[in-house]
């Protein structure tokens, strides 16, 4: 069975190191950061433990400044029109051109700094 994952986000290094040490030894794969922040979300519409659409939404509330660029195999223009009043900036579907996904985040990334 793989490990676990955790990950740990915290302001202070000495506290990030020990909680890494202490759950590396006990086996789980562990990722640290001093901050959980974005300037731009790219977020798959279908995930296992709670969807896209849910997650846009609870982001939608937190974070509405944030842009959230939406990933889904689905392309058509209902879909598409949903995502967008639900609060997406944007959508990229699947499989992707990584140049057109490219060209979204960095559409996102000039829209937040004006």
């Amino acid at each position: 069975m793989p490990p676990k994952k955790i990950l740990v986000v915290d302001d202070e290094p000495e506290v990030r190191q020990l909680m890494e040490h202490f759950l590396t030894e006990r086996g789980y794969e562990v990722r640290i950061a001093d901050t959980f922040t974005a300037d731009v979300v790219l977020l798959d519409m279908h995930m296992p433990e709670m969807d896209g659409l849910e997650t846009l939404k609870r982001l939608a509330v937190r974070s509405p400044s944030l842009p959230v660029i939406m990933v889904t195999v689905n392309d058509d223009v209902e879909t598409t029109t949903h995502l967008l009043q639900m609060g997406a900036a944007d959508y990229v579907p699947k499989p992707f051109n990584l140049d057109y996904l490219e060209q979204a985040i960095n559409i996102q990334l000039s829209a937040t700094r004006d």
